[in-house]
Formats: structure tokens, sequence, C-alpha cells
């Protein structure tokens, strides 16, 4: 990693975190929090998938737009490339967390789900976004068009 890759993904990480504060609370809608983690029968399946679709969409906008113009603004030089292999990793796993369920499961398995069940849940669950935004940060850093094209 270079510096400039080291700059890039500082910047892109603060612009990330921002974005995730800004969309998951303020931006998402009452209906979205409700009702993303729905799930059971096909008919709650189905308003929990669309529920959680529409707030990724308007999340990754978000976050899309604070990435760039951050970039954009400090002449970062992140590549379109760098930026939608950020969100794609941050909108799959945001998505993945947001359904509730599946979190609740990989707690269990880890051995915390009292820690879950008695008031963890946001904590787990935030502490997993922001993982996954470093993540995404690194991947909108150093993907650049000539290290896809190598």
């Amino acid at each position: 990693m270079t510096a400039d890759h080291a700059t890039r993904f500082a910047a892109s990480f603060a612009a990330l975190l921002a974005a995730h504060q800004v969309a998951d609370y303020w931006v998402q809608t009452d209906h979205q929090a409700t009702n993303k983690g729905r799930h059971g029968s096909p008919a709650a399946n189905a308003i929990g998938r669309s529920a959680c679709v529409a707030h990724i969409v308007s999340y990754s906008a978000v976050s899309t737009a604070a990435v760039a113009g951050i970039g954009r603004m400090l002449r970062l030089g992140a590549s379109w490339r760098g930026i939608l292999a950020g969100q794609a990793i941050s909108a799959v796993s945001h998505y993945w967390a947001d359904r509730r369920f599946p979190l609740r499961g990989l707690a269990g398995r880890l051995g915390k789900l009292d820690y879950h069940d008695h008031g963890g849940d946001a904590m787990l669950d935030q502490s997993w976004h922001i993982g996954w935004l470093a993540l995404a940060a690194l991947a909108t850093a150093v993907v650049t068009p000539s290290t896809v094209d190598s």
C-alpha cells in the first residue's frame, strides 16, 4: 500500500463512517427500521426484504455521495471501480446484518446470544457495520483501474 492508498483509505473510512451515521439514523425511514428484520412467513419475508432493500438503496446513495465527494474535494484519485467495490462490500454486509436474524444466528454460534438478546444487539450490529466499513474503505483505496486491469 502506498502513501496515496493510505490517504485514500483514511479519508474514505472517515467519509463512510460519517455517512453511515447519517444514513442509518436520519435517512432510514421508520418503516424501514421497523420492518427490515421481518421474517418467517412468506408475507413477512417479503415485507422484510423490501424494507431492507429500500434502506440499503438510500444508505448506499448517501455513502457513495460521501466517498465520491470527499475524494473529489481532496483530489484523492479514487477510481470509480474502487468506490463501487467499497460500496458493494458495504451494501451486502449491511443488508445481511440488517435482516437481523442472520446476525442473531452468528451471535449464537459465537456464544454471544445472551449478550445479543439482553441489550447487546445494537452494539453487535454497529460493530459489524463499522468493521465492514473498514474493509469497504480499503477496497475504495486500493482498487484502481491499473490493479483491476493487470
